[in-house]
């Protein structure tokens, strides 16, 4: 009996060093894994949060920042072959409003959003987007297979509108990758403009968009020669709303400064084609929206160059500035602004 008794506390000291040695060693992981989820940030120099607000204010992820951004996604490619951030959420019940990077290093389950409609603009990489048919074996917005459809081949620089109700696909070819910004646009609801003053691309499914960046680049020199007065030039490059508001496509080119605008029921986003200059946002503005002598008090000054992607909330009062000899293209996206 004497020898049980020595016995038992001595196990008894042995099973507590083993748990101690064991919360050491789940603690060392856990903070190991916390070291690498900071330093992929600190590497690219991002922040370590993302964006999530009620109404977030203006943003601008430069053509560098997300360069970064891809590379980090690179780092972080989960079992799906997919890796991906939020960059801003409005916080809807749809999940509208909503900006997304993702990466794909392989192909991606079929999708289809019924109150949603799909901006994207492809960062980098090339690959192949499958659009239309029927999905099969769906379970929510993701399903297994598209039967039918049409492919087209995107690559950098590429803009492209999904419309709600949509089965589509991204689809990679070997060791590529294809790396894009995703705008969540809640779908629109109501009669369609009759007479654009823009002739949308006529693609199957209908209301696919597609503007790839030789195009866009061909348009940028072609309305060089329907420059206005004021600098500028334009044209609408699809109007999938009730005409001249929301759900637009703009392409635009300023060879000089632009009057200020402010709008009141309309987020800008922007994603710069050509050139460079500078946005000046906020302050106060004198005068009436994008009309000649109206000018911004205060405001700040953000660089734009090729690749920028911007945010700007409606009621905040911007202007786009050129410089000495330079122009700068983009393409607008135009996105309702929330009712409240």
């Amino acid at each position: 009996m004497m020898s049980d008794s020595k016995a038992r506390p001595h196990t008894s000291v042995r099973c507590t060093k083993l748990s101690a040695l064991a919360l050491t060693i789940c603690v060392a992981v856990i903070l190991q894994a916390c070291q690498q989820l900071a330093l992929s940030d600190a590497e690219t120099g991002l922040p370590t949060t993302n964006v999530k607000a009620n109404e977030p204010g203006f943003l601008l992820w430069s053509a560098l920042e997300l360069e970064q951004r891809n590379a980090q996604l690179g780092r972080t490619i989960r079992a799906d072959g997919s890796s991906r951030e939020t960059l801003a959420d409005y916080l809807t019940p749809l999940r509208s409003h909503r900006f997304r990077f993702i990466r794909r290093d392989r192909n991606g389950f079929p999708e289809q959003h019924d109150n949603i409609e799909d901006y994207v603009y492809i960062q980098s990489g090339q690959g192949t987007i499958l659009a239309g048919g029927e999905m099969l074996g769906r379970e929510g917005d993701i399903g297994t297979e598209i039967i039918g459809g049409t492919r087209y081949s995107v690559g950098a620089g590429d803009v492209l509108r999904i419309p709600a109700g949509i089965p589509h696909a991204y689809l990679i070819e070997g060791a590529g990758h294809i790396t894009y910004v995703l705008v969540r646009v809640p779908a629109f609801r109501g009669a369609v403009t009759e007479n654009p003053d823009g002739q949308a691309p006529m693609l199957d499914p209908p209301g696919f968009g597609l503007w790839r960046a030789a195009e866009l680049g061909q348009r940028n020199e072609d309305i060089v020669a329907r420059m206005r007065s004021d600098g500028s030039s334009r044209e609408t490059l699809a109007d999938y709303g009730v005409g001249g508001n929301s759900h637009r496509l703009r392409f635009i080119r300023r060879d000089r400064d632009g009057w200020p605008e402010l709008h009141n029921d309309i987020i800008d986003v922007v994603f710069v084609q050509s050139g460079q200059g500078t946005v000046l946002v906020g302050g106060e503005m004198i005068g009436e929206s994008n009309v000649p002598g109206a000018v911004i008090n205060g405001g700040s000054r953000f660089p734009l160059t090729a690749g920028d992607v911007l945010h700007i909330p409606a009621k905040i009062p911007h202007a786009y500035l050129t410089n000495q000899g330079d122009h700068i293209t983009y393409v607008l996206v135009r996105v309702p602004a929330l009712a409240n």
